[in-house]
């Protein structure tokens, strides 16, 4: 007789019995360092632009962030140039462990630099050429342009939104490198005394129909046009995170200009300060962190403070532009990176510690986010059953959608069904966030991780 039949008839002829099978409570033991995983944390720039970095001088990246221009996209008309995109997913994929990609598309670098839209397209459209007749700058509201930059868009969208490897998308193709601004082409006048917000919300609106279902992010320079894209669903960016005086000694982005926009955004849209709970709030850094160190002279307490200020932002991503990480600086960057972005924990697993053939085994866990903002993509809470060959004898995903888990801890249960046929003896349950390909993706703040990235968590038994 098997103890649940035993319970069974115990429960039938002894009135008021109350009786529980042996329950199996395990809290697995917790990682306390930096963890990297996909879409978060340190950005890798442009294929850290071809320089070769080690763990000990910049940190594992898990997002690989490129930018590129409209006339590399479609170099000839209607041709598009795929093989660009793909190789920063290429690139991506190969590195251990995969990153996530996020992309942002130009039309404007600056007046020395020439023209960042295709000479094809130049002819068909109205704009201003630089002084010396090298570089072309459109006018962001030809309809002409606007009707060729949402073909772009639509075609680029066609092929990767919601590719599950594409951690978001910059809003760009407004000023000079996409950032919303022209501030480096003094003969221009300021985009937003030259456009109204309405003419550039044409732009948020057609990265938002382009590409529907990857998450968006805005920069912070687009004025109303912020407001109005985070009250659609994107999350937010900054340039020159960590700006003391790297622009003037009076006047900081940090304390001046940040501040002010994100004030005011607020002011605009009452639900801008909870973007992050749908959509990432990433951050480019000013200049690059050596510089930080030999030309700024930032002290520690500056840097910690810029660090420290990201994290209250609730930001997942902070790009360092794949430069090397003053040892000085290492230890305030390692300790924003146990915090940024999530970092799921299993905190507890209960379950019967003996389960009969054919029986269902209730797994019921409770789940931290350590970090201070949630996943942003899709991953599948997933539980299985190995024996000592570390062959699965069952498995199942999860209805949990980990997107939905903001920084705190939470509860759930899943009912995993055991096979009827199966021997008799001790089995291992394991647990993992998969993608959809069944690969393991996301590195738990927990020990045991196994060789194929699954988590033994604990031991059961199956009669």
């Amino acid at each position: 007789m098997n103890i649940k039949t035993f319970i069974a008839l115990m429960c039938m002829f002894v009135p008021g019995a109350v009786l529980a099978a042996s329950m199996t409570v395990v809290t697995p033991k917790a990682l306390s360092g930096p963890l990297t995983n996909p879409g978060m944390g340190i950005a890798s720039f442009h294929q850290g632009y071809g320089e070769q970095h080690t763990e000990a001088d910049y940190p594992n990246p898990g997002i690989e962030y490129e930018r590129f221009y409209w006339s590399e996209l479609e170099p000839v008309e209607g041709q598009f140039n795929y093989a660009l995109v793909d190789e920063a997913f290429k690139f991506a994929a190969m590195h251990t462990p995969a990153m996530n990609v996020g992309l942002r598309f130009m039309a404007l670098d600056g007046p020395e630099s020439g023209s960042k839209i295709p000479d094809w397209l130049i002819k068909k459209v109205k704009g201003v050429w630089t002084a010396d007749g090298k570089t072309f700058a459109p006018n962001l509201d030809d309809p002409i342009f606007l009707q060729y930059s949402q073909r772009l868009l639509n075609a680029f969208g066609k092929r990767y939104d919601g590719n599950e490897n594409l951690a978001y998308l910059d809003i760009g193709m407004v000023g000079s490198w996409g950032e919303w601004h022209n501030s480096n082409f003094p003969s221009l006048e300021p985009l937003d005394k030259r456009y109204t917000p309405a003419q550039l919300e044409q732009y948020v609106r057609m990265h938002f129909v382009s590409f529907p279902k990857t998450p968006k992010i805005m920069l912070i320079a687009g004025g109303d046009n912020l407001s109005s894209a985070v009250k659609q669903g994107a999350g937010w960016r900054a340039d020159c995170l960590g700006d003391w005086r790297n622009f003037s000694a009076t006047w900081n982005l940090m304390e001046d200009d940040y501040p002010q926009r994100l004030e005011a955004a607020e002011a605009a849209y009452s639900g801008f300060n909870d973007a992050w709970k749908r959509a990432p709030v990433s951050f480019e850094i000013c200049g690059y962190m050596p510089e930080w160190k030999t030309e700024q002279h930032y002290t520690l307490a500056e840097v910690q403070r810029t660090f420290d200020w990201a994290i209250a932002q609730h930001a997942s991503t902070i790009n360092l532009k794949s430069r090397a990480v003053p040892k000085e600086y290492r230890g305030i960057v390692d300790r924003a990176l146990i915090r940024l972005g999530y970092r799921f924990r299993l905190v507890s697993l209960s379950h019967d510690s003996t389960v009969v053939k054919g029986g269902i085994l209730a797994l019921n866990s409770q789940w931290a986010n350590d970090g201070i903002a949630p996943i942003y993509l899709k991953y599948d809470v997933t539980w299985r059953v190995v024996n000592e060959s570390n062959k699965v004898i069952t498995q199942g995903r999860t209805g949990d959608d980990i997107r939905t888990w903001l920084p705190g801890v939470r509860p759930t249960t899943y009912h995993l069904p055991i096979p009827a046929k199966v021997v008799n003896g001790q089995y291992y349950i394991e647990v993992a966030m998969l993608d959809s390909t069944g690969k393991s993706r996301i590195n738990l703040a927990n020990e045991g991780k196994r060789s194929d990235s699954w988590y033994r968590i604990s031991k059961l038994n199956i009669e």
